[in-house]
C-alpha cells in the first residue's frame, strides 16, 4: 500500500513537472520567438519561470512531508497523530495555500500563450496575482501558518532528533523514505528547514520581477504593492517567532525556578514563582549586580512586561537573587534608567514608587550591551505608560478578565447540568409512576403533581435539606419493613397453607427491624436492652400470633386475601413514596456538589488575591484579615463537606 501511494505520488510530480520540465524559460520557448524579445522581456520571463519552478519544488517538499512521512508514521510506524504534529505543524493548510497559489500562477500562464501554441507564453501582468497571494485573507493564512511552523522549526528538530535516537524502527523507517526515487535523499530536518525558508526568499524574486518590468506602470505599481504586501507579511511572522522562542524561555525559566523562592516588592507584594507564568517575557540575560560593598554578583536579569527580576543560580536552580536587604524584583512603574558617571558598563535603577526612593546599580559585559538594556527597558517602560494612558488593560487585569468570565461560564454550565439532571429524575419519577398504576391503582394523594412538587428546585425559596429527607426515607423503610414483615412474617407464618406455598415461598421470613448504620435505632435497641423491654418484645409478638391464629380461624381464606391487598396497596404506595424522596435528596447532593466547588473557586480567587498598593503595615493587616476569613470559609467548606459526605452515606 505504502509502495502504491509512493508511486502514485511520483506519477503525480512527473506529470506536474513535464509543464515546467526546462531549466529556463529560454530553453521552453521556440528559438525563433525567444529572438523576437527583447533583453528586458527574457530577463522578466526567465525570474517568472524561476517563481513557477521553486514553487512547484516547494509543493513537492511539503507533499513528501506530508504523503510519504507523516502518513507511513501513522499507517506503517503507528504513531499517534498528535505526535506526527509535533513533526509537521500545519502541514495541511501550507499545503492548500501554496497549491492554490501555484494553479493561480499556471492559470495565468495558460492565459499567456502567444498565437494558440503550447509551448510559448509571455506573461505581462503578474502583479495582481502575488497582490491577491500576500493581501487580506490569504496574508492572514500566510502569518498565522508560517508564525506557527516556523516558530516551532527548532522543537520540531529537537522532537526528531529525540526520536530517532531512541527508536530503532523510525531509524529504519527514515532510512527506507530518504533511499526511494520520491524523497532523493531529503530527510526529515532538510524537509522542516526549506519549509521554514520559503517565505524568506520570495522578496528576491519579488524584486527581481520588479527590475526587470519596463514601460508598464500598472504592474510596476502591483509589484511594489506585493513587494510591500510580503514583507509586512514577514515582520508579523518574525514577531510571531519571536514570541513564541520568548514564551519557550520564559517556561525554561520558570521550570528551573525554585518553587520555595519568594520575594517581597518595595511596594509590600509577594512575588512567587507562579507569578512568572502570568507574564510575558520582553528579554532575559545574565548581568551583574553591584553590592553595597561594591563585589560583583552574577545574576540572570528577566525583563517582562511590568517587572524587572533577577535571579541568581543555586544548586541548578533559580532563586531571587539577595542584595542588601533590597528587592530584586522591580516593578517598571514610576523607574528610572540612568547610566553610571564614568563607568562605561553601568546602569542605575531607581525605584521613585515609594516615600524613599531605592537605586539599584547593574552592570553588563560591555557598553554595547549596557546600551541595548538601557534602551529596551525604557522602551518597555514607555509601552506600560502608554497602554495605561490609553486605558488598554494590563496582562494581570486582562488574565483575570478572562479567568471570571471563563469562570462565570464554567458555573453557569454546571448549574445547566443540575437542571437537566433534576429534569430527567422528574420524567424517571413519572416513568417509574405509570409502570406502577400498570399493576396497581395508586390513592389520590400520591397523584403526579403531588410528587413532582417533592422533587429539589434550585430556584425555590427555601431549597430542601439533606436532614429531613432522609428522617422522611428512613420512616418509608420502616414502614415498608413493617408492612413486608407484617404481611410475610405475621400473616403467612407457617402454620398457613396458601398458592404463595406453591411458589416457592416456604416459611417465614424475618427482616431485620432498620440497618444498624442508623444511630437511631441503635440507641433504641440499647435503652430497650437495659430497660428489661425483652419479656414486652416477646408478649408483643405472642399477642401478634395470636391475633393472627384467631383471624385466620374465624375469616378463612377471604380475610388472608383482604389482608394481602391492603398491604400490597400499601407497600406499592410506600416504595412510590421512597423513590420520591430519594430522588429529592439526589437533587439536594447534586446542588451541595455545585454549591462546594463554587465556594471552592472563591475561595482559590481570594487567596490568589494580594494588595499591591497598600503600605507594608497595612497589607499585613490584611493579610491577617484574610488569612482569618479563610480559615472561617475552610472550617465552613470542611463542614459542608461532611454534611454532604454524611447525607450521602
Amino acid at each position: 500500500g505504502t509502495d502504491m501511494n509512493e508511486g502514485q505520488l511520483m506519477g503525480d510530480f512527473e506529470m506536474e513537472s513535464k509543464q515546467l520540465e526546462a531549466e529556463s524559460w529560454s530553453r521552453i520557448v521556440d528559438s525563433k520567438f525567444l529572438k523576437q524579445q527583447k533583453k528586458d522581456v527574457v530577463k522578466r520571463q526567465e525570474v517568472i519561470y524561476e517563481l513557477m519552478q521553486t514553487e512547484l519544488h516547494h509543493i513537492r517538499t511539503l507533499k513528501i512531508m506530508s504523503d510519504v512521512y507523516s502518513r507511513g508514521m501513522m499507517t506503517e510506524l503507528l504513531f499517534e497523530q498528535q505526535t506526527v504534529e509535533k513533526l509537521f505543524p500545519c502541514l495541511d493548510e501550507l499545503i492548500s495555500i501554496h497549491s492554490q497559489f501555484f494553479q493561480r500562477i499556471l492559470e495565468r500562464k495558460k492565459e499567456s500563450l502567444v498565437d494558440k501554441s503550447e509551448k510559448n507564453f509571455l506573461i505581462k501582468r503578474m502583479g495582481d496575482v502575488l497582490v491577491n497571494q500576500f493581501s487580506g485573507e490569504n496574508a492572514e493564512r500566510l502569518k498565522k501558518t508560517y508564525g506557527k511552523f516556523c516558530g516551532q522549526h527548532n522543537q520540531s528538530v529537537s522532537y526528531f532528533k529525540d526520536i530517532y535516537t531512541k527508536d530503532k524502527r523510525f531509524q529504519a523507517f527514515v532510512k527506507k523514505k530518504m533511499s526511494s526515487a520520491v524523497v532523493r535523499r531529503l530527510g526529515i530536518p532538510e524537509c522542516i528547514l526549506l519549509v521554514t525558508q520559503r517565505i524568506t526568499k520570495y522578496p528576491v524574486l519579488l524584486q527581481r520581477i520588479l527590475q526587470c518590468t519596463k514601460d508598464n506602470d500598472v504592474e510596476q505599481e502591483d509589484l511594489a504593492q506585493s513587494l510591500s504586501l510580503l514583507k509586512d507579511v514577514i515582520g508579523a511572522v518574525d514577531s510571531k517567532v519571536a514570541s513564541y522562542e520568548k514564551k519557550v524561555r520564559l517556561n525554561e525559566i520558570y521550570t528551573k525556578t525554585d518553587s520555595k523562592s519568594i520575594m517581597r516588592m518595595k511596594s509590600g507584594q509577594m512575588f512567587a514563582k507562579e507569578d512568572l507564568k502570568r507574564k510575558k517575557l520582553v528579554r532575559d540575560g545574565g548581568v551583574f549586580l553591584k553590592s553595597a560593598t561594591g563585589r560583583l554578583k552574577e545574576v540572570q536579569a528577566v525583563l517582562l512586561t511590568d517587572i524587572l527580576v533577577f535571579l541568581q543560580e543555586k544548586d541548578q536552580k533559580y532563586v531571587f537573587a539577595s542584595l542588601d536587604q533590597k528587592s530584586t524584583v522591580i516593578s517598571l512603574k514610576k523607574l528610572i534608567v540612568r547610566e553610571v558617571a564614568h563607568e562605561e558598563k553601568g546602569l542605575f535603577l531607581i525605584s521613585m514608587g515609594m516615600k524613599d526612593p531605592e537605586m539599584v546599580e547593574v552592570h553588563a559585559g560591555s557598553k554595547e550591551e549596557r546600551n541595548s538594556w538601557i534602551h529596551i527597558i525604557q522602551d518597555t517602560i514607555n509601552t506600560l505608560n502608554r497602554d495605561e494612558d490609553e486605558g488598554i488593560p494590563s496582562e494581570n487585569e486582562e488574565e483575570k478578565r478572562l479567568q471570571d468570565t471563563k469562570a462565570r461560564e464554567l458555573k453557569e454550565q454546571l448549574q445547566q447540568k443540575d437542571q437537566q439532571i433534576l429534569l430527567l429524575l422528574e420524567e424517571k419519577e413519572m416513568i417509574f409512576r405509570d409502570m406502577t398504576e400498570c399493576s396497581t391503582p395508586l390513592p389520590e394523594d400520591c397523584s403526579p403533581t403531588h410528587s413532582s412538587r417533592t422533587l429539589f428546585r434550585s430556584n425555590t425559596e427555601e431549597a430542601l435539606k439533606g436532614g429531613p429527607l432522609m428522617k422522611s426515607a428512613i420512616n418509608e423503610v420502616e414502614i415498608l419493613q413493617g408492612l413486608v414483615s407484617g404481611s410475610l412474617g405475621g400473616t403467612l407464618g407457617p402454620a398457613v397453607s396458601s398458592p404463595i406455598e406453591q411458589e416457592g415461598l416456604v416459611g417465614p421470613v424475618s427482616l431485620p427491624r432498620r440497618a444498624e448504620t442508623f444511630g437511631g435505632f441503635d440507641s433504641h435497641q440499647m435503652n430497650a436492652s437495659k430497660g428489661g423491654e425483652k419479656e414486652e418484645g416477646e408478649d408483643g409478638q405472642d399477642l401478634r400470633r395470636t391475633e393472627s391464629d384467631s383471624g385466620l380461624k374465624k375469616g378463612g381464606n377471604a380475610n388472608l386475601v383482604f389482608t394481602l391487598k391492603r398491604n400490597s396497596e400499601q407497600v406499592v404506595q410506600s416504595v412510590v413514596h421512597l423513590h420520591e424522596l430519594l430522588s429529592a435528596l439526589q437533587g439536594v447532593v447534586l446542588q451541595q456538589d455545585s454549591y462546594i466547588e463554587d465556594q471552592k473557586l472563591l475561595l482559590a480567587e481570594r487567596a490568589l488575591t494580594r494588595s499591591s498598593s497598600r503600605p507594608s503595615s497595612l497589607v499585613e493587616q490584611e493579610k491577617q484579615r484574610s488569612l482569618e476569613k479563610q480559615r472561617q470559609d475552610l472550617a465552613n467548606l470542611q463542614k459542608q463537606q461532611a454534611q454532604h459526605l454524611e447525607e450521602k452515606r
